[in-house]
Order: C-alpha cells, then sequence, then structure tokens
C-alpha cells in the first residue's frame, strides 16, 4: 500500500499508471517498434512515482550534479532545432523537475517564495536573459558562440531552480549527510582520473588505458590537457571539487562512524596532491584560505588560535623550504610565478574599465564580452608572447560589470550578500552544542564552499563551470532550506479558553 502519513493515494497512483499503460499499449498497436520503449516510460514513470512518494526527494538534486562528473559525455547529446541541446544533465534536471514537482503534488507542500534572496535571483535572471534578447542569445566570436545561452541556461537557471526545490523540499537532516556522503563517493572517482592524468602527464603512458570514457584522453577536447583536469573540459571545475571535497572530508570524520570513516581519513590525505595537480593557482589559494577559515570557526574555542598560529608556521616553512620552486615560472614542479597569465588580466581589467566607460549602466550585453573585446584595439606586444585570441573575461565580478553593467553587477553582489545573510542567520539560530547535521560546523563548511567559489570567480569567469555553479546552489538550497525550518512557524489553530483548576 503506498501511502503518505495517513493519506492515501493508491487510486490517484493507480489511475497515472492505469492511463500510462493504455498510453503504451496504443503506441504498442500504433507502432509496434516503439513498444519495448513505451513500457520503458511506463516503468520509468512508475518509478519516479514511487519515489516522489517514499523516498528522498533531495537525492535527485545530486544525481543531477555529479551526473556533470559521470554522464556529461559529449557524444551523448540531442540536438533540437530552435532548443538549446539536451544532454544527459539536462535530460536528469528535466527528469527531477517532473519528480520534484509529483513529490508536491502528493505531499501537499506548498511552494514559500518568503525570502528576499528568491525575489533578488528572480530580478537577476530577468536582466540577464533581457540583456542576451536584446544583445542576442548566441555571441558573434568563432569559439564562444554558446556565451550567452549556455553560461545563462547551465550555471544560472538550472541551478537556481535547483535551489528554490531544494528550498522548499528539505524536511531532514538526514539529507545533509547523504548529500555530503554522495559527493565524497563521487570523490574517489575523480581522484582516480586525476592521479592517471597526472603521471601519463609525467611520461606513465600507460596510465592513460585505465582512464574511462575514453574522451578524456583526447586533446582535442577542452583545454588544459597538460594538467590533472579530471573529466572535465579544463581544469578548474576539478580544482573546485577537490578543494571542496577536502572539507566535506573533514566534516564528515567529525560525524560518522565505522569503516567509510577510515576511508574519508584516506580520501582526505589524497586530495592535497590532487589539488596541485590541477596546477591552478587558485586553486592553492582557495585551499589555503578554507583552511585558515576551518581552523578559525571549528573546533574548540580555546584552541582555535593555537591552532591557527601553527598552521601559519608550517605555511612558512613549507613556503621558505621551497621557495626556490615556488618562485620559478614552471607550473608543474609548483612554481607561481608566471607571469603572462598576470599579464593577460591586466589587460582585461583595463578593457572592462573602458567598456564601462562606454556602457557603465547596461554594459555590452549578456555573453558578449569577447565580441566587444575584439572590436578593441591592442598592442600585440603587451601579451609579450602569450595568445593574442580569444581572451575571456577571467573574473566573475568584472564578467558582469562589462557585460550586463553597473545594474548586472550590483544584483550579483545583492544576491551573494542575501546568501550570507541566510547563512549567517542560521549559524546563529543554532546551539553552540549541537551535534547533528544541522550544526554550526556545517554552516562553516558551506561558508568554505562559498568561499571557494568566489576564490576561484577572482581568477577566470565561473558561469562556464555548469558543475561548479550546480554544487554551489544545490548546498545553498540545504542551507536556506534549514534556516526557514528553524524559524518559529505560526498555528493556524484557535486558541483554548484556560481554565483554573482548583
Amino acid at each position: 500500500m503506498l501511502t503518505l502519513g495517513h493519506q492515501k493515494i493508491d487510486g490517484l497512483s493507480l489511475s497515472v499508471m492505469l492511463v500510462l499503460g493504455a498510453l503504451a499499449v496504443g503506441v504498442g498497436v500504433l507502432e509496434p517498434n516503439l513498444l519495448p520503449w513505451a513500457i520503458g516510460a511506463v516503468a520509468l514513470a512508475a518509478g519516479m512515482v514511487f519515489w516522489a512518494a517514499r523516498w528522498d526527494i533531495t537525492l535527485w538534486a545530486w544525481i543531477w550534479v555529479l551526473s556533470y562528473g559521470l554522464l556529461d559525455w559529449p557524444e551523448w547529446k540531442i540536438q533540437l532545432v530552435g532548443f538549446f541541446n539536451l544532454t544527459v544533465p539536462r535530460i536528469l534536471f528535466l527528469a527531477a523537475m517532473a519528480t520534484f514537482a509529483m513529490y508536491f503534488f502528493f505531499h501537499r507542500r506548498r511552494l514559500h517564495f518568503d525570502r528576499g534572496l528568491y525575489w533578488m535571483m528572480l530580478v537577476l535572471l530577468l536582466y540577464t536573459a533581457f540583456s542576451a534578447t536584446t544583445s542576442g542569445w548566441t555571441a558573434r566570436t568563432p569559439g564562444v558562440e554558446t556565451a550567452p545561452y549556455y553560461r545563462f541556461l547551465g550555471s544560472m537557471l538550472l541551478p537556481f531552480v535547483m535551489f528554490f526545490l531544494l528550498c522548499n523540499a528539505g524536511s531532514d537532516e538526514k539529507q545533509i549527510r547523504r548529500a555530503l556522503v554522495m559527493i565524497t563517493v563521487y570523490g574517489w572517482y575523480a581522484l582516480y582520473i586525476g592521479y592517471l592524468q597526472y603521471a601519463a602527464i609525467n611520461g606513465v603512458e600507460w596510465a592513460r588505458s585505465f582512464i574511462w570514457p575514453a574522451y578524456i584522453n583526447d586533446p582535442t577536447f577542452g583545454i588544459h590537457f597538460d594538467r590533472a583536469r579530471g573529466v572535465f573540459s579544463g581544469a578548474t571545475p576539478q580544482a573546485v571539487l577537490m578543494v571542496s571535497l577536502f572539507y566535506i572530508d573533514l566534516y564528515l570524520i567529525r560525524k560518522l562512524r565505522g569503516p567509510y570513516r577510515a576511508a574519508l581519513v584516506v580520501q582526505a590525505i589524497l586530495v592535497p596532491p590532487a589539488v596541485f595537480f590541477t596546477l591552478l593557482r587558485s586553486a592553492y589559494l582557495a585551499f589555503l584560505i578554507c583552511g585558515f577559515l576551518w581552523v578559525l570557526l571549528t573546533g574548540r574555542r580555546k584552541f582555535r588560535w593555537l591552532k591557527l598560529a601553527g598552521l601559519l608556521l608550517v605555511v612558512m616553512i613549507f613556503i621558505f623550504a621551497s621557495w626556490e620552486r615556488l618562485s620559478s615560472t614552471d607550473r608543474a614542479t609548483g612554481g607561481v610565478a608566471q607571469k603572462g597569465p598576470i599579464r593577460s588580466r591586466l589587460i582585461l581589467i583595463e578593457q572592462t574599465w573602458k567598456i564601462m566607460a562606454e556602457a557603465p549602466l547596461l554594459g555590452v550585453g549578456f555573453g558578449h564580452f569577447v565580441d566587444k573585446q575584439q572590436s578593441m584595439p591592442r598592442d600585440p606586444g603587451e601579451l609579450s608572447g602569450e595568445p593574442t585570441g580569444v581572451l575571456v573575461q577571467h573574473n566573475l565580478f568584472l564578467n558582469m560589470l562589462a557585460e550586463t553593467g553597473v545594474i548586472g553587477l550590483v544584483l550579483t553582489i545583492l544576491v551573494f550578500l542575501l546568501l550570507w545573510k541566510q547563512s549567517y542567520q542560521l549559524y546563529k539560530k543554532i546551539p553552540l552544542d549541537a551535534h547533528g547535521d544541522v550544526s554550526r560546523d556545517f554552516v562553516v563548511l558551506f561558508w568554505l564552499v562559498l568561499v571557494n567559489y568566489l576564490t576561484d570567480g577572482m581568477f577566470r569567469d565561473p558561469l562556464w563551470d555548469a558543475f561548479s555553479n550546480a554544487l554551489l546552489w544545490s548546498l545553498a538550497g540545504l542551507v536556506v532550506c534549514f534556516n526557514r525550518l528553524l524559524e518559529p512557524q505560526p498555528l493556524d489553530l484557535p486558541i483554548a479558553a484556560g481554565e483554573w483548576k482548583h
């Protein structure tokens, strides 16, 4: 018997299954070749109905997030005329939306619109959509034609929608534990690929024969083939994942018991080298900043400053002992003094300032920074041997300033400020001695994921990275959800008259 509390939904679910079964039979009669597909669709629909009724609906969010690392295969794509391409993650997103809709219907859950953050995110979406519509949903520059619609759809619209659904669907602190454990399970695969790639880059060619899927070994797929980029088309999503994974491991090590806790200790040891394998200076910086914040904001108060001083001492000793290597321009050996990318970013800052002077309020159009940049005069000697072709903006906030003007920049900043406000409200509501998953340590963990994202965003435009945005906003959905759940809820019940007992 399929029930939800005291509410029976057997009749409803049976009716749905009968209708779908009838449609499958009708398809089989009209087109016998399609009968197996129709039966499969009915089975899938039945599974979605059962999931919406009985299982944790928030798991769909993490299936979708991790599909960018497991199932975002370039050859698995359905091209639709006049519509965006359907990749596996996007198909899973649509399936998640259908399952969430059934969940809200079966459980009689209403959607809450009681947060200023929701409305600010909606305003940002509408404004960027307006900007892309007026300037064009595709760019003119070869290589970045998808900049307007890909970044809007993959890194803003879909993550924001999933965030809103998680804000309204969360109900149990176990959902936090499940989400983080799922990320660590995927983390093993990401580490496996990263270590093999680093071995292959350093001459162990047979290591690539153990990498799957095979397209990862294609040097024409994406960029950063000379770095450990995991399954992604660039090293930055892998770096964001590795930094977040390390602190997720630290959090779960404190919460879990049993064999998997020991496995997480091993995983936490393997992660720092994997961060180095990405050869991204932004990742090194994010890892250190998050480390200082983790020590400062977690654990016993009387030992925090002592541990922070110890961590600082270790970092200083490491820098002193490795100064010759760190000060070199060879990234493969740990050098961080490569000047080409620094000069490139200085040029981008200057170009952004000129664009802002021309179009301060509305910018040049969402996704059209490169179109404008290509038309601007540039001294070929400025980059001193660096590539002078397509040079996308490498800062989230400068990019929003150039493409959407002061209005878009202010809206973006307000979204992040309101998100931090929601997390800080939750932090203050949680008692110091709370030991469940709704704890201050969880909020600190979220802050580290946010700091990791924003640190990365200071060195590149993360709107090209659908995975990092999906990870951030899905985790943010749980934070805002529990902030709402811990608020006093009014009771729509009459207050009984009191009685004096003698």
